[in-house]
């Protein structure tokens, strides 16, 4: 396996945005921004207004993004392919990524919950009660298994992009390649996390606000609320190129595959 630098990462990502920019936003905006545009505007509630119909549109929306995410590896990656090309990588391997996903989600609550009664029993932690608000501690330890485990886990993306294989076959894939690299890939993961958190904070104190100000409450179907919703994918959008454009270089580093060089050549579906 390669060794890893996220500087020259940065550095090889910095000429693929710059060079590819432009296709690469024209597939984010199809399978990221309008999406989460419709999905303001149509207003599925959370929390106990939630209904079934709510979880099917908050996965589809789900689903997208994690096409989208495959498939903006594909084109960062290479050999070129038409944006068309990729989006079919996308959702031809999402099926695969989606049930390491979910094997990682149950992976983590296992872990969580023996984590929790183990601090339970040595009175660390409180174990909240049915209808309690869960404690800072408790959301705090899950924000930071999610980190440790998606350190590995973001590398299924490129890898399913790329290569072939079965849903295991993508995690053991994944693991081989991080396993030798695991620190600096967390640091990497903890810079998005902070990164995004910081970003999305920003926007809804400013753009939101502003939103809110001058369009009103972004009730369903309103213009205030397709207006948050265009701002939050195009957030979303930028965050999610970003990364992935990165995540691809760092895989081409570990998989010892320094040569590779992208491009674009055009748009066509």
């Amino acid at each position: 396996m390669g060794s890893l630098s996220i500087s020259a990462a940065w550095d090889e990502s910095r000429v693929i945005l710059a060079r590819d920019g432009k296709l690469l936003a024209t597939l984010a905006l199809a399978l990221i921004v309008f999406p989460e545009a419709v999905l303001a505007v149509i207003g599925a509630p959370v929390g106990p207004q939630s209904s079934g119909l709510s979880f099917v549109t908050y996965l589809i929306v789900f689903l997208l993004g994690a096409a989208a995410q495959i498939a903006l590896n594909r084109l960062a990656i290479g050999p070129a392919v038409t944006v068309g090309a990729a989006i079919a990588t996308g959702f031809r391997r999402l099926p695969s990524v989606a049930i390491v996903g979910v094997l990682l989600a149950i992976a983590l609550m296992v872990v969580a919950v023996a984590l929790l009664l183990i601090l339970s029993a040595a009175g660390l932690m409180a174990v909240p009660k049915q209808g309690q608000t869960p404690p800072a501690s408790l959301l705090l330890l899950l924000i930071g298994l999610v980190v440790l485990g998606f350190a590995v886990f973001q590398l299924v993306f490129p890898v399913a992009a790329v290569e072939t294989g079965n849903p295991l076959r993508l995690i053991s894939r994944a693991w081989a390649l991080s396993r030798h690299n695991y620190l600096r890939l967390l640091g990497f993961v903890a810079i998005i996390f902070v990164g995004l958190t910081l970003v999305v904070l920003a926007v809804q104190r400013g753009l939101g606000s502003l939103i809110l100000l001058t369009l009103g409450k972004p009730d369903p179907g309103s213009l205030s609320a397709l207006a948050l919703g265009i701002v939050s994918g195009v957030v979303q959008a930028g965050f999610t190129i970003v990364t992935a454009v990165m995540i691809a270089r760092i895989y081409l580093q570990l998989a010892g595959r320094h040569d590779a060089q992208v491009g674009v050549p055009n748009s066509g579906i």
